[in-house]
């Protein structure tokens, strides 16, 4: 574990898009951490916190309520797989073509209730955020919108940002880049990128993947289908070589203990470099 102020709060982890449950790592940093788990679906949220209650766990609190730009009423569009569930209507088109995007089959909408992670978070006194995670099936910008003042105090994010668009009108990964660009976040890392096939031959034809660390070259095997999604990780820029500002040392220190559990062990190390 990296060092930790005495005095300092728990590390507040806010993940919107929380169905099925928080990261089992952030246990890493019980009893000092608060999690704070937000998905639209009340009955989800209902089994969630009832199984943290009945496993003793009090770091996590499941709210269910919908995130967005501002206040007012959305449509939810709803899928096959709930999971896909989205604040803009599936590609019929796409979801219809690519088998593995069946999941995201529009069955249907609702109308639901949306409110701002910054009024909710004036709402309900929470003061400091150090990471955010954003996984709402193309609504992410807009729950970034909506939380101007949270990002003042966070240190890292984690998002699932797309490429090729899955569902109507939905905010790209450049999109959601500017935006953090402007508030003084890095893209720091890509993970988890996913390709999506048609399901034919051609998907099934091997291929390579290079990806350089340093000069180093290193080389996997894959399969064909153009990139939809992936993980973004995006960390604030004073934690970063090369920036002209460094970051005090208690908002440093928070931040060496996120990336530690994310397994971004690299800026971790910038963290603790810069703050020295």
């Amino acid at each position: 574990m990296t060092e930790r102020s005495v005095s300092a709060a728990p590390i507040t982890v806010i993940d919107v898009g929380a169905r099925w449950g928080i990261a089992e790592r952030w246990a890493q940093l019980a009893p000092d951490v608060r999690i704070l788990g937000f998905d639209p679906d009340e009955e989800e949220c209902e089994r969630l916190n009832a199984a943290a209650v009945a496993a003793g766990d009090r770091t996590v609190t499941y709210v269910p309520v919908a995130l967005g730009a501002s206040r007012g009423t959305a449509t939810l569009h709803t899928t096959r797989e709930p999971a896909c569930s989205s604040l803009y209507p599936p590609i019929g088109a796409l979801t219809e073509a690519v088998p593995e995007l069946a999941g995201a089959i529009a069955t249907g909408a609702i109308e639901v209730p949306i409110v701002t992670l910054d009024e909710w978070c004036a709402e309900h006194h929470v003061e400091i955020v150090d990471v955010l995670k954003l996984d709402t099936q193309g609504s992410e910008l807009g729950v970034l919108q909506g939380a101007e003042r949270t990002l003042a105090s966070v240190q890292l994010l984690e998002i699932e940002v797309e490429f090729n668009p899955i569902y109507e009108g939905q905010p790209l990964f450049g999109d959601v880049d500017r935006f953090l660009r402007d508030r003084g976040f890095l893209l720091w890392r890509l993970d988890n990128l996913v390709h999506y096939s048609v399901g034919d031959e051609v998907g099934a034809v091997a291929m390579r993947s290079t990806a350089h660390f340093d000069s180093v070259p290193y080389e996997s095997g894959g399969r064909g289908g153009q990139l939809y999604w992936a993980h973004a990780y995006f960390a604030r820029a004073e934690l970063c070589p090369g920036a002209p500002d460094r970051p005090a040392r208690e908002p440093a220190l928070r931040a060496e203990a996120v990336a530690s559990v994310l397994g971004l062990h690299d800026l971790a190390h910038s963290a603790r470099l810069r703050r020295d």
